[in-house]
């Protein structure tokens, strides 16, 4: 019986800028587009923050940043028109902002 050390002995092929440069690809290739709203599509969302503002109903918000995008699920505390960001509270009671320009979708929970 042959006793090797099976795929161990191939890794050593790889410099570790092959590696990063492999990850980073990858990384590159998993990425999306950011999605194009029209002014419809924005008033709708921001009808639904205001209404989550003020009756506390929970919503899903979708963000997109750098190429990624991420779910947050909870109801908003409170909008800052200034540096326009939106404050929502998670499951957790976590307070968390998110920049109202990297909102793609939003829709009731």
């Amino acid at each position: 019986m042959i006793n090797d050390r099976g795929i161990i002995k191939y890794q050593g092929f790889f410099m570790p800028e092959h590696t990063k440069m492999l990850k980073e690809l990858n990384n590159d290739n998993q990425k999306g587009p950011r999605p194009q709203l029209d002014e419809g599509q924005i008033d709708d969302m921001e009808q639904l923050i205001l209404e989550s503002l003020a009756t506390q109903t929970i919503l899903e918000i979708i963000t997109w940043k750098s190429g990624f995008f991420s779910s947050r699920i909870g109801f908003v505390k409170r909008i800052d028109p200034i540096s326009k960001k939106v404050f929502i509270i998670n499951e957790l009671g976590t307070l968390i902002s998110i920049d109202f320009f990297n909102i793609t979708n939003v829709s009731p929970k």
